[in-house]
């Protein structure tokens, strides 16, 4: 749900699988996250290059080892148990979106992704009138909530029952990542010549704790091994998509298989260093931001022909979901009249920060799933996103919904 997916039309602007070309695959860029606290100019280099040039880079983290290799074990475990110790937190029954869901349930541009997967976001303070002040109209407004309300009124389905260190794993490990995301916003800022702070009023409190933090959504995803799966090769882990939000960061194992389009070509991403390396990519939020001066790249996951399986975490990083997205140089100019003045940055793309990318096509450079809309509102295109992905959820769990045709939820 976090993606927008391919069309036909669209399918014949992407490179092929077949490796024809003469010259040598790329390489993804690697950066050090510590050089941001040491050297932040040179880091915010590196990061402007990467985002545009790519879309995607490595990131060597300073996470303590012994969290990420936990996280990926208590994920493992997860996925080995029973598939009625599983259900016990269907996605099926939430209707908030989140919980697992078995092999097979998503698709990518129509065809089933061959995953499964366990997913949990963003967790909001209980108001004082409690958790139904969000589903319906609160006594001093004749205005219902925007749909995308109902999204911060529950908690995660933690699998206490089944597999109780879960839940205390992955709290510590989103609050790892989470600073990690934080700082790669604030090396953004700077790698397109503001100050590192200028993004703050659309993400909210970085500690979460207010009413509107920044939105995340964290998956725990199993690609199965060859052994498991019938037709293996011609099965796909997900499908050629580019993401939604904003940043993406990917803790996975030594299992390779995810694929990035780059330079006309599908290149590996290596899984040598496995948890050692982060792998970050930009979203479409994030290409808005820059005016398309940074890159929402398309990737995919090939079901790979190991016996074992693949696990990988990644967790998609918004900001806050009463937020509006536009160019940072419209968000910044309206928030610096009585503020220290921010660089004129950005009049010209081709003058500051420099164009340095190829643009052969650009019909078919930046693809987009026909018909859709990326809406401005950061709740509104969560929803969107939510609902297009898992229809009969949506349908039978907030009957008093509807999808119009441009994918706007509203009201019946």
């Amino acid at each position: 749900h976090n993606s927008c997916v391919l069309t036909d039309k669209s399918r014949s602007n992407m490179p092929s699988s077949e490796h024809h070309h003469n010259a040598p695959a790329p390489n993804l860029p690697i950066l050090d996250i510590q050089t941001w606290d040491t050297d932040p100019e040179k880091f915010a280099e590196q990061l402007r290059s990467a985002c545009h040039n790519v879309g995607f880079f490595l990131l060597r983290h300073d996470l303590p080892p012994e969290l990420v290799s936990r996280q990926l074990s208590v994920t493992r475990r997860f996925f080995d148990l029973s598939e009625e110790e599983k259900e016990t937190i269907s996605y099926e029954k939430n209707p908030y979106f989140r919980g697992y869901m078995r092999l097979g349930v998503e698709n990518t541009g129509g065809v089933v992704d061959i995953r499964e997967q366990l997913e949990f976001a963003t967790e909001y303070p209980k108001r004082s009138d409690g958790d139904t002040s969000r589903l319906t109209p609160s006594n001093t407004s004749s205005m219902p909530p925007r749909p995308y309300e109902r999204l911060k009124s529950c908690t995660n389905p933690w699998p206490d029952s089944v597999l109780p260190i879960l839940r205390p794993c992955t709290e510590e490990y989103v609050r790892g990542i989470l600073g990690v995301a934080h700082r790669l916003r604030e090396a953004i800022c700077v790698a397109l010549g503001y100050q590192r702070n200028a993004l703050n009023e659309l993400f909210g409190s970085s500690t979460g704790q207010d009413d509107d933090p920044p939105h995340w959504f964290l998956k725990l995803i199993s690609y199965p091994g060859q052994s498991d799966v019938d037709n293996a090769a011609q099965q796909q882990g997900v499908g050629a998509h580019t993401d939604t939000n904003f940043l993406t960061l990917v803790l996975q194992d030594y299992c390779g298989g995810l694929q990035v389009s780059t330079e006309g070509r599908w290149i590996d991403v290596p899984a040598d260093n496995g948890p050692d390396l982060l792998v970050c990519n930009l979203g479409e939020q994030a290409e808005i931001l820059t005016r398309g001066y940074f890159l929402a790249t398309p990737h995919r996951v090939l079901h790979h022909t190991a016996s074992t399986p693949r696990t990988s975490v990644p967790l998609f990083y918004n900001p806050k979901l009463s937020a509006v997205v536009r160019p940072i140089d419209e968000i910044v100019n309206a928030s610096c009249t009585d503020k220290e003045p921010q660089p004129q940055q950005q009049q010209e793309n081709s003058k500051n920060p420099k164009w340095e990318r190829k643009v052969i096509d650009r019909e078919g450079s930046h693809w987009r799933m026909e018909g859709n809309v990326h809406f401005d509102s950061v709740g509104g295109n969560t929803f969107k996103s939510l609902a297009r992905s898992h229809p009969a959820i949506f349908l039978k769990l907030h009957p008093d919904l509807k999808m119009l045709a441009s994918g706007e939820i509203a009201y019946r």
